[in-house]
């Protein structure tokens, strides 16, 4: 069982989502949702996630702060390097962790009857998708059931992650500056590069006809 000291874990063999069992099962802050098998996960903006060969895991808190996307990131990147010191775990902002350019682990925050589910998905023993990689396959020698510890523990930690140290941490594992990226802001599409990103707030993007402030609640980077 995993040792989760901050309430309840939930272990499902197979789910559709780890978010919606949470609320079916009435989890409360504190509680945790983990499953080795997810055939519905879903990504940010409804995209799919894939999480065959990998862990699934939903943490319930009561409360968060607007920092709390940034400092999930950031304590699970620095986590998961601990597995793989030989290699680089980046941030591609908002949501995604990335080692060589491919997809390790992805974040979705949702907030749902009064709660909020922080899910996490891990790709830990292969890769379903030739633009993502795996714990394994990188070179960690890890197991299930231990990640999903650590994906959990990393998000009680960042719950009491300050915003200045969140911000200062994640900046030196940010993928995005000094990149071209095409970004979506509710229903344009602009192109350029980016010159910086305060996380919590606006992504600046220079485009070949300006330079273009864009708040990050509605900002998105649009995967190639």
């Amino acid at each position: 069982m995993l040792a989760v000291h901050k309430g309840k874990v939930l272990l499902l063999d197979e789910v559709s989502s780890t978010q919606d069992a949470a609320i079916e099962h009435e989890l409360q802050s504190g509680d945790v949702c983990v499953s080795f098998k997810q055939t519905s996960g879903r990504g940010r903006r409804g995209n799919f996630w894939d999480g065959t060969g990998g862990v699934a895991v939903t943490v319930v808190l009561d409360s968060i702060q607007p920092h709390i996307p940034i400092a999930v990131a950031v304590t699970l990147a620095g986590q998961l390097n601990n597995l793989i010191p030989h290699a680089t775990v980046g941030i591609k902002w908002p949501n995604d962790l990335l080692v060589n350019g491919k997809k390790l682990a992805g974040i979705l925050i949702e907030q749902r009857q009064g709660r909020f589910l922080v899910g996490i998905g891990v790709n830990v023993l292969a890769s379903p998708l030739p633009t993502s990689t795996s714990l394994n396959e990188i070179g960690a020698e890890s197991n299930l059931e231990n990640v999903a510890e650590l994906v959990a523990s990393s998000v009680f930690d960042a719950s009491e992650l300050d915003e200045n140290t969140a911000v200062t941490t994640w900046r030196k594992r940010d993928i995005l500056v000094g990149t071209m990226q095409t970004v979506r802001s509710g229903d344009n599409i602009v192109e350029g590069m980016v010159l910086r990103i305060d996380p919590c707030h606006n992504l600046v993007l220079q485009t070949s006809v300006s330079i273009l402030k864009i708040p990050a609640a509605s900002a998105t980077i649009v995967t190639p």
